[in-house]
Protein backbone atom coordinates (compact mmCIF):
# COMPACT_ATOMS: atom_id res chain seq x y z
CA UNK A 1 0.00 0.00 0.00
CA UNK A 2 2.86 2.38 0.83
CA UNK A 3 4.41 1.78 -2.60
CA UNK A 4 1.09 2.51 -4.29
CA UNK A 5 0.66 5.72 -2.31
CA UNK A 6 4.19 6.84 -3.19
CA UNK A 7 3.55 6.14 -6.86
CA UNK A 8 0.26 8.05 -6.78
CA UNK A 9 1.92 11.01 -5.05
CA UNK A 10 4.64 11.12 -7.71
CA UNK A 11 2.07 10.92 -10.49
CA UNK A 12 0.07 13.72 -8.90
CA UNK A 13 3.17 15.90 -8.61
CA UNK A 14 3.81 15.45 -12.35
CA UNK A 15 0.23 16.04 -13.49
CA UNK A 16 -0.66 18.73 -10.94
CA UNK A 17 2.57 20.30 -9.63
CA UNK A 18 2.26 22.27 -6.40
CA UNK A 19 3.09 25.95 -6.84
CA UNK A 20 4.30 28.46 -4.29
CA UNK A 21 1.53 30.54 -2.73
CA UNK A 22 3.72 33.65 -3.01
CA UNK A 23 5.80 33.49 -6.19
CA UNK A 24 3.94 30.69 -8.07
CA UNK A 25 7.17 28.77 -8.70
CA UNK A 26 6.99 24.95 -8.46
CA UNK A 27 7.63 23.78 -4.90
CA UNK A 28 8.84 20.29 -5.81
CA UNK A 29 6.47 18.67 -3.30
CA UNK A 30 2.75 18.14 -2.94
CA UNK A 31 2.94 18.65 0.82
CA UNK A 32 4.01 22.29 0.92
CA UNK A 33 2.60 25.39 -0.78
CA UNK A 34 5.78 27.45 -0.42
CA UNK A 35 9.10 27.28 -2.22
CA UNK A 36 12.26 27.23 -0.11
CA UNK A 37 13.25 30.78 -1.08
CA UNK A 38 9.92 32.30 -0.03
CA UNK A 39 9.88 30.23 3.13
CA UNK A 40 13.22 31.71 4.15
CA UNK A 41 11.84 35.23 3.68
CA UNK A 42 8.92 34.80 6.07
CA UNK A 43 8.97 36.95 9.26
CA UNK A 44 10.49 34.25 11.47
CA UNK A 45 10.96 35.28 15.07
CA UNK A 46 14.46 35.24 16.58
CA UNK A 47 15.19 33.90 20.08
CA UNK A 48 12.20 34.70 22.27
CA UNK A 49 11.09 34.72 25.89
CA UNK A 50 9.98 31.24 26.92
CA UNK A 51 7.12 32.75 28.89
CA UNK A 52 5.46 35.15 26.45
CA UNK A 53 7.24 34.60 23.09
CA UNK A 54 8.41 38.21 22.77
CA UNK A 55 11.88 38.63 21.23
CA UNK A 56 14.74 38.83 23.73
CA UNK A 57 17.66 41.28 23.39
CA UNK A 58 20.43 39.80 21.28
CA UNK A 59 22.97 40.29 24.07
CA UNK A 60 20.78 38.67 26.75
CA UNK A 61 21.53 35.19 28.09
CA UNK A 62 18.19 35.00 29.93
CA UNK A 63 15.46 32.63 28.79
CA UNK A 64 12.65 34.88 30.04
CA UNK A 65 12.01 38.59 29.82
CA UNK A 66 12.02 40.70 32.98
CA UNK A 67 8.23 40.86 33.06
CA UNK A 68 7.81 37.09 32.95
CA UNK A 69 10.52 36.63 35.59
CA UNK A 70 8.68 38.98 37.93
CA UNK A 71 5.17 37.67 37.17
CA UNK A 72 5.47 34.15 35.73
CA UNK A 73 2.56 33.11 33.49
CA UNK A 74 0.74 29.84 34.03
CA UNK A 75 2.23 28.53 30.81
CA UNK A 76 5.45 26.62 31.36
CA UNK A 77 6.62 27.53 27.88
CA UNK A 78 5.21 29.58 25.02
CA UNK A 79 6.67 29.71 21.51
CA UNK A 80 5.72 31.42 18.27
CA UNK A 81 6.89 30.89 14.71
CA UNK A 82 6.47 34.36 13.24
CA UNK A 83 5.98 38.01 13.91
CA UNK A 84 2.41 38.94 12.97
CA UNK A 85 3.37 40.60 9.69
CA UNK A 86 2.81 40.04 5.99
CA UNK A 87 2.24 37.57 4.50
CA UNK A 88 1.57 35.49 7.61
CA UNK A 89 -1.01 37.91 9.01
CA UNK A 90 -3.07 37.61 5.81
CA UNK A 91 -2.89 33.81 5.86
CA UNK A 92 -4.18 33.78 9.43
CA UNK A 93 -7.05 36.08 8.47
CA UNK A 94 -7.84 33.87 5.48
CA UNK A 95 -7.83 30.74 7.64
CA UNK A 96 -9.91 32.25 10.44
CA UNK A 97 -12.54 34.27 8.62
CA UNK A 98 -12.61 32.98 5.03
CA UNK A 99 -12.33 29.23 5.65
CA UNK A 100 -9.28 29.10 3.38
CA UNK A 101 -8.21 25.50 3.91
CA UNK A 102 -5.13 25.98 1.74
CA UNK A 103 -3.90 28.65 4.15
CA UNK A 104 -4.83 26.48 7.12
CA UNK A 105 -2.89 23.50 5.77
CA UNK A 106 0.11 25.70 5.02
CA UNK A 107 0.16 27.13 8.54
CA UNK A 108 -0.17 23.64 9.99
CA UNK A 109 2.71 22.36 7.86
CA UNK A 110 4.94 25.24 8.95
CA UNK A 111 4.11 24.52 12.58
CA UNK A 112 4.76 20.79 12.24
CA UNK A 113 8.19 21.49 10.78
CA UNK A 114 9.23 23.38 13.91
CA UNK A 115 7.53 21.51 16.77
CA UNK A 116 9.57 18.61 18.12
CA UNK A 117 7.96 15.25 18.80
CA UNK A 118 7.15 14.41 22.44
CA UNK A 119 10.20 13.07 24.24
CA UNK A 120 8.70 10.56 26.65
CA UNK A 121 5.30 10.48 28.33
CA UNK A 122 2.22 11.28 26.25
CA UNK A 123 1.49 14.94 25.58
CA UNK A 124 -2.12 15.91 24.95
CA UNK A 125 -2.73 18.18 21.97
CA UNK A 126 -5.32 20.86 22.75
CA UNK A 127 -6.21 23.49 20.16
CA UNK A 128 -7.71 26.52 21.91
CA UNK A 129 -11.46 25.75 21.99
CA UNK A 130 -14.16 28.05 20.66
CA UNK A 131 -17.51 28.64 22.29
CA UNK A 132 -20.24 26.75 20.46
CA UNK A 133 -21.88 29.98 19.25
CA UNK A 134 -18.68 31.24 17.63
CA UNK A 135 -17.97 27.79 16.22
CA UNK A 136 -21.42 27.77 14.62
CA UNK A 137 -20.85 31.20 13.05
CA UNK A 138 -17.31 30.51 11.88
CA UNK A 139 -17.99 26.98 10.68
CA UNK A 140 -14.85 25.41 12.08
CA UNK A 141 -12.08 25.93 14.62
CA UNK A 142 -9.01 27.11 12.72
CA UNK A 143 -6.73 26.20 15.66
CA UNK A 144 -7.94 22.59 15.45
CA UNK A 145 -7.19 22.43 11.72
CA UNK A 146 -3.76 24.01 12.17
CA UNK A 147 -2.91 21.48 14.90
CA UNK A 148 -3.85 18.36 12.90
CA UNK A 149 -0.35 17.65 11.48
CA UNK A 150 1.05 17.39 15.02
CA UNK A 151 -0.91 14.17 15.58
CA UNK A 152 1.43 12.48 13.10
CA UNK A 153 4.35 13.54 15.30
CA UNK A 154 2.99 11.63 18.28
CA UNK A 155 0.80 14.13 20.11
CA UNK A 156 -2.45 12.74 21.49
CA UNK A 157 -5.59 14.66 20.40
CA UNK A 158 -7.58 15.95 23.36
CA UNK A 159 -10.15 18.38 21.90
CA UNK A 160 -12.93 17.23 24.25
CA UNK A 161 -11.03 17.49 27.54
CA UNK A 162 -11.59 21.23 27.82
CA UNK A 163 -14.34 23.47 26.54
CA UNK A 164 -15.14 27.14 26.42
CA UNK A 165 -18.41 27.21 28.33
CA UNK A 166 -18.90 30.97 28.43
CA UNK A 167 -19.26 33.15 25.35
CA UNK A 168 -16.93 36.14 25.43
CA UNK A 169 -16.46 39.25 23.37
CA UNK A 170 -13.87 38.88 20.62
CA UNK A 171 -10.47 39.64 22.12
CA UNK A 172 -9.55 41.64 19.03
CA UNK A 173 -12.39 44.07 19.82
CA UNK A 174 -11.08 44.88 23.31
CA UNK A 175 -8.26 47.06 24.63
CA UNK A 176 -5.39 45.21 26.27
CA UNK A 177 -6.43 46.06 29.82
CA UNK A 178 -9.82 44.32 29.38
CA UNK A 179 -8.71 41.12 27.67
CA UNK A 180 -7.67 39.23 30.79
CA UNK A 181 -10.98 39.99 32.53
CA UNK A 182 -12.89 39.04 29.38
CA UNK A 183 -11.67 35.41 29.40
CA UNK A 184 -11.47 34.91 33.17
CA UNK A 185 -13.35 31.71 34.01
CA UNK A 186 -14.38 31.11 30.39
CA UNK A 187 -12.91 27.58 30.19
CA UNK A 188 -13.73 24.38 32.05
CA UNK A 189 -12.42 20.81 31.97
CA UNK A 190 -14.53 17.69 31.55
CA UNK A 191 -12.57 15.46 33.95
CA UNK A 192 -9.60 15.52 36.38
CA UNK A 193 -6.22 15.93 34.66
CA UNK A 194 -3.87 14.65 37.35
CA UNK A 195 -0.26 14.68 36.12
CA UNK A 196 -1.14 15.19 32.45
CA UNK A 197 0.90 17.28 30.03
CA UNK A 198 -0.60 19.53 27.37
CA UNK A 199 0.48 21.34 24.23
CA UNK A 200 -1.88 24.21 23.36
CA UNK A 201 -2.11 25.45 19.77
CA UNK A 202 -3.52 28.74 18.50
CA UNK A 203 -3.15 30.95 15.46
CA UNK A 204 -2.08 34.30 16.92
CA UNK A 205 -0.97 35.62 20.30
CA UNK A 206 -1.46 39.27 21.20
CA UNK A 207 -1.52 39.72 24.97
CA UNK A 208 -1.57 36.03 25.88
CA UNK A 209 -4.68 36.39 28.02
CA UNK A 210 -6.54 33.49 26.37
CA UNK A 211 -3.65 31.03 26.48
CA UNK A 212 -2.75 31.98 30.04
CA UNK A 213 -6.34 31.54 31.24
CA UNK A 214 -6.58 28.18 29.52
CA UNK A 215 -3.31 27.08 31.14
CA UNK A 216 -4.59 28.26 34.53
CA UNK A 217 -7.76 26.20 34.09
CA UNK A 218 -5.82 23.06 33.13
CA UNK A 219 -3.41 23.36 36.04
CA UNK A 220 -6.20 23.90 38.54
CA UNK A 221 -7.62 20.60 37.28
CA UNK A 222 -4.31 18.85 37.95
CA UNK A 223 -2.28 19.21 34.74
CA UNK A 224 1.45 18.86 35.40
CA UNK A 225 2.79 20.94 32.52
CA UNK A 226 1.23 23.18 29.88
CA UNK A 227 3.13 24.52 26.88
CA UNK A 228 1.88 26.46 23.87
CA UNK A 229 2.79 27.00 20.24
CA UNK A 230 1.24 29.74 18.12
CA UNK A 231 1.70 30.63 14.49
CA UNK A 232 2.33 34.35 15.04
CA UNK A 233 3.03 36.83 17.82
CA UNK A 234 2.15 40.51 17.72
CA UNK A 235 5.12 42.50 18.95
CA UNK A 236 4.86 45.15 21.65
CA UNK A 237 2.62 43.48 24.22
CA UNK A 238 3.00 40.74 26.82
CA UNK A 239 1.02 38.75 29.34
CA UNK A 240 0.97 41.62 31.79
CA UNK A 241 -1.08 43.71 29.38
CA UNK A 242 -4.21 41.60 29.79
Amino acid sequence: MALVNNWLNRLQSVLFPQTCRLCLAPTGTQDFALCAACRDELPWLPRTCSGCALPLPEDSSATRCARCQQSPPYLDRCQALFSYRAPVDQWIQDAKFRQDLTATRLLGALLAQRVAAPESQPVKLLPVPLHRKRLRVRGYNQALEIARPLVRKGYVPAPTQCRKHRATAAQSDLPADRRRHNVRGAFSVTRPLSGERFLLVDDVLTTGATLNELARTLKRAGAQRVEAWVIARTIGRNFGDG
